[in-house]
């Protein structure tokens, strides 16, 4: 329910390398993915908390894109895939920072993040 499409990997666009207007735009509101599979909640068995600083990593996970602890590192949860022209400018030297604006752990470990460009 709720997805149109094959359930397949190819269902996902490859990272845009058009991102005409787009890096230089905040990240609002973004839900992170698999937080509860990730490496800060299989850590400390917790999700960061509310205005815990963050960044986008220059690296991905998995082909995905990863936000961590900006001062230690942690893997904290993937951006979704509807974001997956932020490696292109990261490449063009946009650099993403922010925090968590909402975290909770039930019913499930969820983050939410605000990111600016920096």
């Amino acid at each position: 329910m709720g997805s149109t499409g094959t359930g397949r990997f190819g269902d996902y666009r490859k990272g845009s390398t058009d991102t005409k207007g787009l890096c230089d735009k905040e990240l609002k509101n973004v839900e992170l993915e698999e937080v509860g599979r990730l490496e800060y909640f299989n850590t400390y068995e917790n999700v960061p908390a509310v205005g815990e600083k963050v960044i986008i990593s220059d690296s991905l996970e998995n082909g995905r894109i990863v936000v961590v602890i900006e001062h230690t590192g942690e893997k904290v949860g993937l951006f979704p895939t509807r974001y997956s022209y932020i490696p292109a400018c990261i490449k063009q030297g946009f650099r993403y920072a922010g925090s968590v604006v909402y975290s909770t752990l039930k019913p499930f470990p969820k983050v939410v993040v605000d990111l600016n460009v920096e």
